[in-house]
C-alpha cells in the first residue's frame, strides 16, 4: 500500500436514470423529403452499413428525453411514431434527408435501417444498423438546435453494424494449447487452454472482431466518449501508472493482439486514426477505473487536488447488486443449505448493444498448478469480473465510491486481481488473504461479493470485500440488516477508509441503509416477505430478488446480464437482456444453467 496520505480528488456527475414508461402515440413525420422548408427543419445525409430496408431518421426532443431513453423508445413497434419522436424522415436507401415541421428546440437525431421492414429495431446480432449525430470530439449523441430563423443543416449520420460472432464453431491450436469458440444453450462460450500466451493468442484469433468492436463502440464511444481525452490523457496515464506493474498480463495482451492480427481482424479505429495497441487492450481490462478517471479525474480541474483541501466531490454511479443466501435460508430440496449467489451487472449499456451481443462465457484451463475458471465477461477480458473457479469460489464486483490513488505507479486492474485469486484460492478466507498480500495498488473503491461452498456449515460464510486503493475490510452478515444473508450494492457499510477523506468526500460510507438505497430496500422487503411466508430461497426466489433490484426507484432498464452462482453444486446460470423478446432487464429474461464442467467439454479428437 502507499504511504502518502495526500490523494487526488475529483467530482463525478450523477448517474442518469432511465425513464421506463412507453406509450406509442402518433408523431409528426415526413417521408423522402429532399429540401429544407425553413427554420423548422433538420437535414443532412445518412451513410454507412446498409443491407436493405427503410432507413428512419428520428428527431427526439432532448429537453424531454435523454439520449439513454432511446433504449426505451426502441422496445415498441414503429419507434419512429412513439412519444419520444417529434418528427422523422424515411429513406429507401442511404442519402440525403430532411425532417420538417419541428418546433424550436434541441434534438437528438437517431437513425436506423429497418432491414426487414418489420417495424422494429432489431439489435440481435446487429441486424439493424444504427447511428446518431455526433461530433469527432464527442461520440455519443450531440444535440442539434432548431430555431425559427435557422434550419439545422449538415446533420450527417453514419449507420454502423458491429460484427457478430460467427454461426459455426471455430477452433485453433497454438503450440500445446489453443482455443475453441462455440455456442451452448444459446450462450457464446470461449474455451482456452495452454500457457498464458497460447491462450491469449487463441482468444485474439477467435474473437478479434468482437474485441475490436468492444473497444471502439463501448470503451471509447460509449464510456469515454471523447477520443481526445482517451488518447491524450487516459492512455498515457495507464502506460505510466499501470502497464509497468503488470508485465505478466501485458505479455498476454501482446499475444492477444498478435492473434487478432493473424486472424485478419481490422485493427484500425477511425476515431483515433490509428490501429489498436496493447494499451487499448489494457484500457478495456480496466474500464471500471477508466470511468473513475473520467468522472473523478477529468470533470473538475486538473490532476493535482489534495484530499485535505478540496470540497465535496459528489457521488459515483451506483451500479450492480448482489444477494447471497445459504444455511437455513436455503434449506430446501434444491439447495440443501448450500450457497446461492445472484448478481446483476448494471449500467454497461451502449446504444449499439455490443455489451449484450458480445457477452461470453469464458472457460479457462491454465494447466497444472492453477485452478480452472469460468468468467462471464466480454471479449478482450483476460482477467474476470464475474468469475467462479473449479472449487466453487466466486468473485463479483460492485463499484463503490472512493477516490483512487492517482499517484500510484503500480495500479492493478480489478479483473486481474479477481483472476489471480480464483486461480490460487478455494474459499473466502483464502481470497481475503490473497487480497492482503497481493502486490500493487487497487484501482479505487470496490465491493467484491465473495462466496464459496458452505458445506452445511463446514465451509465459507460469504462476505463483501469493501476495499479501495489504500486498504479494506471484510463485511459479513449482520453489520447492517439483514442478519441471516448478505446484500451488496455500491457503498461501504463497514470500511470507512484508511484515509477517510477518500471515502467521505464521495459519500462512500453509509452507517446504515438509507431511505434512498432503493435497490437494497427492495431486496430487504422481498426477503421480509419470504420470512413471513416461511419460504426458503431457491432459484425462483433469487431471480425474484434480482428482478426487484433491477426495477427500483433508483433505475431500471439497465441490467445487461445477471449471473447466478451455485458454489456448493459447482454450477452457474446466466441471463442477458433479451434482444429478440425486447426485455431490457436481464433477470426477466430466460436463464441458461450450466454445470461448471459442462463448459469445458470439447469434441473428442479420437
Amino acid at each position: 500500500m502507499n504511504q502518502v496520505p495526500e490523494r487526488l480528488l475529483r467530482v463525478c456527475l450523477p448517474a442518469c436514470i432511465l425513464g421506463v414508461a412507453i406509450l406509442l402515440i402518433a408523431a409528426a413525420g415526413c417521408t423522402n423529403v429532399t429540401t429544407p422548408t425553413g427554420g423548422d427543419s433538420i437535414s443532412g445525409s445518412v451513410a454507412g452499413d446498409y443491407a436493405g430496408g427503410t432507413i428512419y431518421i428520428a428527431a427526439i426532443d432532448a429537453a424531454a428525453y435523454s439520449a439513454s431513453e432511446i433504449r426505451v423508445m426502441e422496445i415498441g413497434e414503429h419507434p419512429e411514431r412513439s412519444q419520444y419522436v417529434s418528427g422523422f424522415a424515411a429513406l429507401d436507401a442511404p442519402g440525403e434527408y430532411v425532417i420538417s415541421g419541428l418546433p424550436p428546440g434541441n434534438y437528438t437525431v437517431y437513425a436506423w435501417a429497418d432491414t426487414d421492414d418489420n417495424g422494429r429495431i432489431d439489435h440481435l446480432d446487429y441486424r439493424d444498423p444504427t447511428g446518431w449525430y455526433c461530433t469527432p470530439s464527442h461520440l455519443t449523441p450531440v444535440g442539434v438546435a432548431v430555431t425559427p430563423e435557422n434550419a439545422a443543416t449538415g446533420v450527417d449520420i453514419t449507420l454502423v453494424a458491429p460484427t457478430p460472432y460467427p454461426d459455426d464453431d471455430r477452433e485453433i491450436a497454438v503450440g500445446s494449447g489453443g482455443g475453441r469458440l462455440t455456442v451452448q444453450k444459446g450462450c457464446h462460450v470461449l474455451q482456452v487452454w495452454g500457457t498464458p500466451e497460447e491462450r491469449a493468442y487463441a482468444y485474439g484469433y477467435l474473437c478479434g472482431p468482437q474485441i475490436r468492436d468492444w473497444i471502439d463502440y463501448v470503451l471509447i464511444e460509449s464510456f469515454m466518449q471523447s477520443p481526445v481525452e482517451y488518447e491524450d490523457l487516459f492512455i498515457p496515464y495507464i502506460e505510466e501508472h499501470m502497464a509497468p506493474a503488470n508485465p505478466k498480463y501485458m505479455a498476454e495482451l501482446d499475444a492477444m493482439l498478435a492473434g487478432m492480427n493473424a486472424g485478419g481482424t481490422d485493427l484500425y479505429i477511425p476515431s483515433l486514426s490509428r490501429n489498436l495497441t496493447r494499451y487499448d487492450l489494457l484500457a478495456e481490462n480496466t474500464y471500471d477505473f477508466m470511468l473513475y478517471y473520467k468522472l473523478y479525474g477529468l470533470r473538475m480541474g486538473d490532476l493535482g487536488i489534495n484530499l485535505a483541501t478540496t470540497g465535496d466531490a459528489g457521488v459515483s454511479p451506483h451500479l450492480c447488486t448482489s444477494a447471497i443466501a445459504w444455511g437455513n435460508l436455503t434449506a430446501n430440496e434444491e439447495l440443501a443449505g448450500g450457497v446461492i449467489h445472484g448478481k446483476n451487472m448494471d449500467g454497461e449499456n451502449d446504444l449499439r448493444k455490443v455489451t449484450v451481443n458480445s457477452l461470453l462465457v469464458i472457460a479457462t484451463d491454465p494447466g497444472p498448478g492453477a485452478k480452472r475458471t469460468v468468467g462471464i465477461d466480454w471479449p478482450g477480458f483476460i482477467g474476470t469480473f464475474n468469475g467462479m473457479n473449479e472449487d466453487g469460489l466466486v468473485l463479483v464486483p460492485h463499484s463503490s465510491p472512493s477516490i483512487p490513488d492517482w499517484n500510484a505507479t503500480d495500479l492493478v486492474p480489478t479483473n486481474f486481481l479477481f483472476m489471480d485469486a480464483l486461480r490460487s484460492e478455494s474459499d473466502v478466507a483464502g481470497a481475503w488473504a490473497y487480497w492482503e498480500k497481493a502486490n500493487g495498488t487497487r484501482t479505487g473503491g470496490n465491493n467484491a461479493g465473495v462466496s464459496a461452498p458452505y458445506g452445511n456449515g463446514t465451509g465459507s460464510i460469504p462476505a463483501a470485500f469493501e476495499t479501495d486503493s489504500y486498504g479494506g475490510a471484510v463485511r459479513g452478515p449482520g453489520v447492517v440488516e439483514p442478519d441471516d444473508c448478505l446484500l451488496i450494492a455500491n457503498n461501504f457499510y463497514l470500511y470507512r477508509g484508511v484515509y477517510p477523506s477518500a471515502v467521505e468526500r464521495v459519500d462512500g460510507y453509509h452507517a446504515e441503509v438509507r431511505p434512498e438505497d432503493y435497490r437494497y430496500r427492495n431486496l430487504l422487503a422481498l426477503l421480509d416477505g419470504y420470512r413471513k411466508e416461511e419460504r426458503t430461497i431457491g432459484t425462483p426466489e433469487m431471480i425474484a430478488l434480482m428482478q426487484s433490484a433491477s426495477v427500483s426507484e433508483e433505475y431500471r432498464g439497465t441490467t445487461e446480464y445477471t449471473f447466478i452462482a451455485y458454489p456448493d453444486a459447482g454450477a452457474f446460470a446466466v441471463a442477458k437482456e433479451d434482444l429478440a423478446a425486447v426485455i431490457l432487464d436481464a433477470p426477466f429474461a430466460e436463464f441458461a444453467r450450466f454445470e461448471f464442467e459442462e463448459v469445458f467439454e470439447r469434441p473428442s479428437t479420437v
